[in-house]
């Protein structure tokens, strides 16, 4: 396998130290022999690019915060001027960090969306009426799923009043943060194994596939690490939806239907996708 460079957000307190969230990845990854290298997203945001604690080029993964794709373009060119070579080029960083972009390829396997730009109420009515009972409200990247009765689940589209609320609180929290546009998302019926202690969201039996070079590179349980798995064959169909990606290093999330069958509920970018409960350890060691 290639042998890549990592690298990752630094601490916006202390340039020579990685961001706190990402600190156990930055250790495990230099504890694997992988030559790493930090930079200030806070610099970023302004334009500025600086590297910290270690000189590094060639091809990199990237391991820190999404980046809407104009950031992520000004990231990339400027990397590459250093001689340092993302994994994904723009184009394949937004085609799976935006839900419109990699819908169609993936729509005979996902739950039924549509989207608009236009946060009118005419406009926001007439998404409405393209579905039947309970939708999930999100952007082109994010939902609001831990704010699950306020800002994301509609459980009956016809109860419009109720649905123009979530929806309308979802645009004015996610403030500048919105990326796209508003996607209403077919709500599916999953196998439950809780409900979120916090938020009262419904947990389900999720797994999170890291796909290098269109093969599944480590797959586990999206919220309890190694409990319960994907059959044989269900691992045989991962590897066929993995042949239709068009980036290097790309997620899917899966969940498991009531009547126990999978179903694609999100793709994204690797290098900004959290590892949830995979251990940094077999993390890096696949590479």
């Amino acid at each position: 396998m290639q042998k890549f460079k990592f690298l990752f957000c630094n601490n916006a307190f202390e340039n020579n130290e990685a961001d706190p969230v990402y600190d156990d990845e930055y250790r495990v990854s230099k504890e694997k022999g992988f030559e790493t290298s930090l930079f200030s997203y806070e610099d970023l945001e302004f334009g500025k690019l600086r590297l910290f604690n270690g000189n590094i080029e060639g091809s990199t993964i990237y391991r820190g915060w999404m980046m809407k794709p104009d950031m992520y373009q000004k990231f990339y060119e400027k990397l590459k001027n250093k001689g340092i070579e993302l994994i994904n080029t723009p184009n394949e960083y937004n085609k799976y960090h935006l839900l419109p972009d990699w819908y169609k390829d993936f729509e005979d396997c996902t739950a039924k969306s549509a989207w608009t730009e236009d946060f009118s109420e005419e406009s926001l009515k007439e998404l409405l009426s393209k579905f039947e009972g309970a939708v999930i409200v999100k952007d082109y990247v994010k939902s609001r799923k831990h704010e699950w009765y306020e800002a994301c689940f509609i459980e009956d589209v016809k109860d419009t009043e109720n649905a123009l609320k979530v929806i309308k609180n979802f645009i004015e929290r996610q403030d500048d943060l919105l990326t796209g546009g508003i996607v209403l998302r077919e709500f599916i019926d999953l196998k439950s194994i809780g409900k979120h202690k916090e938020s009262g969201m419904p947990i389900s039996d999720e797994y999170r596939v890291f796909v290098l070079d269109n093969e599944p590179l480590i797959i586990d349980s999206y919220w309890h690490h190694s409990e319960g798995g994907l059959s044989d064959n269900e691992i045989k169909w991962v590897k066929e939806i993995c042949k239709r990606i068009d980036s290097r290093f790309v997620t899917i999330d899966l969940a498991r239907k009531s009547n126990d069958e999978l179903v694609v509920m999100e793709l994204g970018d690797g290098q900004v996708s959290g590892l949830q409960d995979i251990p940094e350890e077999e993390f890096y060691g696949c590479f």
